[in-house]
């Protein structure tokens, strides 16, 4: 995929003169910083496939002798399985981290500065006191589609599988080259199988000042890496391999027509 020019350009930070494209002034002093205007958004939709089975945790409901010991998270209403906002910013916003060499200690970056993508785009871990602007990335929850839905009812018993799939997982003991039967040896770990699709969806803020292009092209490129790493757990044992398909980026006027 081309990358375009991936040169970071730091927001627009106010210019100190009162007033927007409407006249407002919103009450302030002369020298008196703006807030930040807001242009549009941009809305930004695709299918998230698992191509090996997911798993993004979530707590268990009832204990059972021989039951599942790391559930999925499932909506609390429907019962369906689906990938949190949370989930998706955190991973994508680490990978950002990782391709920037952005963070220490083994925590997100907080920097705050104007040149960071990271601090900009997600927001700057823990720093209030930062000139950034609020956040660009907003992360909606992926909920199963029907089109997975209506599949896997074609086939399964979904009342007891609750569309999903359940591995076993086991410690090889490498002295007698068996299962461990304790201390987590053998483990059921339930997930979302392969060729189940999500409805992915984001909004970008776009404030003045801001290139829209080149966070659209961020997004784009995280979801191509993401394909190449893993989403949720187990990710080195097979699970989490997930790839974006039809991405479509629309622009969502806020601005009164005059």
């Amino acid at each position: 995929m081309a990358q375009g020019d991936n040169s970071f350009r730091p927001p627009y930070q106010g210019s100190g003169q009162g007033g927007n494209r409407n006249g407002f002034n919103g009450g302030r002093n002369e020298g008196s910083k703006p807030n930040p205007q807001l242009l549009y958004y941009l809305h930004g939709t695709a299918d998230l496939v698992i191509v090996s089975g997911l798993h993004i945790g979530g707590q268990k409901q009832t204990l059972e002798i021989g039951g599942v010991d790391n559930p999925v998270i499932r909506h609390p209403i429907s019962l369906f399985p689906y990938i949190p906002g949370s989930s998706l910013k955190g991973k994508l916003r680490s990978l950002l981290e990782a391709i920037d060499g952005k963070g220490i200690d083994g925590n997100p970056c907080g920097c705050g500065r104007a040149g960071c993508r990271v601090c900009t785009y997600f927001g700057p871990h823990k720093n209030t006191k930062h000139s950034l602007n609020p956040t660009r990335f907003l992360f909606r929850d992926a909920m199963l589609t029907d089109e997975t839905r209506d599949y896997f009812n074609s086939f399964m018993d979904t009342e007891k599988s609750g569309y999903t799939e359940v591995k076993a997982e086991n410690s090889v003991d490498r002295r007698i080259g068996i299962s461990k039967q304790t201390d987590g040896g053998y483990r059921m770990i339930e997930r979302v199988p392969a060729g189940s699709r999500f409805q992915f969806e984001m909004d970008i803020r776009v404030y003045q000042g801001d290139d829209a292009k080149q966070m659209e092209q961020t997004v784009r490129h995280l979801m191509e890496v993401l394909h190449h790493d893993t989403l949720g757990g187990s990710g080195s044992r097979g699970s989490g391999h997930v790839r974006f398909e039809n991405i479509q980026f629309q622009r969502i006027e806020v601005q009164p027509r005059q």
